[in-house]
């Protein structure tokens, strides 16, 4: 398998601010790409949890076995049977035990080609540690996830590798959608992101200053481990994850320091 091509494929694209990004990383008083959430549509509020954003890449190699790959949001790390090692950050080693558990289990599901699971890393030795550990306690927690099936799987790594860039930018990784997302992390037995509420669009606020309240009152971490300090934000994402935007304390801190 083409390493280069399947550390594109799963690259997890970047996803919006809720509201525009101007100078010196202020906040505009306009929505990215002037779209918010739709009145009636259900809209899912998980906390964003701070650390180093990590990828689970699980597929049969060409014995047919289970293999798998760890990878950060940029580089591939590691590899099953030490094929590939990058010392990279603590990823690697920490998501191992994890990704020997779950390799079985997904090879389990047959029909599917590839899995890529998506987790934050966060705790030990990351930047923002002290808001969810004072003792360099490690976690990990899920939030995206999508599968291929072999024939499509086929079809993407014979592209050129600037192709399955551009397949991945024009959002066409086929991420589960809500319902399905829970199902498979309830089957998995992994730690998830914690959903922290479930409102409609309507009540998802558009100026600056309402969001910014509506914020606040998930200020305080839901993953801490022996700490309970500050989240970093939240991410608001509609059922079939065609919409999902960050939304960050820093960013909107900033806005109004300025």
């Amino acid at each position: 398998m083409d390493l280069k091509k399947l550390n594109s494929l799963t690259k997890y694209p970047s996803i919006l601010t809720y509201h525009q990004m101007a100078e010196r990383g202020r906040l505009l008083e306009v929505l990215s790409e002037g779209t918010g959430f739709t009145e009636a549509e259900d809209v899912f509020i998980y906390e964003k949890v701070d650390g180093e954003n990590a990828r689970l890449i699980f597929f049969k190699n060409s014995a047919g076995e289970a293999d798998y790959i760890i990878g950060s949001r940029e580089e591939l790390l590691y590899a099953k049977g030490d094929r590939i090692g990058n010392p990279y950050g603590f990823i690697a080693e920490f998501l191992k035990p994890l990704a020997e558990r779950l390799a079985p289990v997904i090879f389990a599901q047959g029909d599917l080609a590839l899995t890529v699971i998506y987790q934050e890393s966060y705790g030990g030795k990351t930047k923002a540690a002290k808001n969810y550990t004072h003792t360099k306690t490690q976690g990990y927690r899920v939030f995206d996830a999508f599968s291929l099936e072999q024939a499509e799987l086929e079809r993407l790594l014979s592209l050129p590798q600037d192709k399955i860039a551009e397949w991945r930018d024009q959002g066409r990784q086929p991420f589960y959608a809500e319902t399905d997302k829970r199902t498979l992390i309830e089957k998995w037995e992994v730690e998830a992101a914690p959903l922290l509420t479930e409102v409609k669009g309507a009540d998802v606020p558009i100026t600056l200053g309402e969001l910014y309240s509506f914020l606040k009152s998930f200020e305080e971490t839901r993953v801490g481990m022996d700490a309970h300090g500050k989240s970093e934000g939240i991410i608001a994402r509609t059922a079939d994850r065609k919409l999902i935007r960050k939304i960050r304390f820093e960013d909107y801190e900033r806005t109004f320091r300025n």
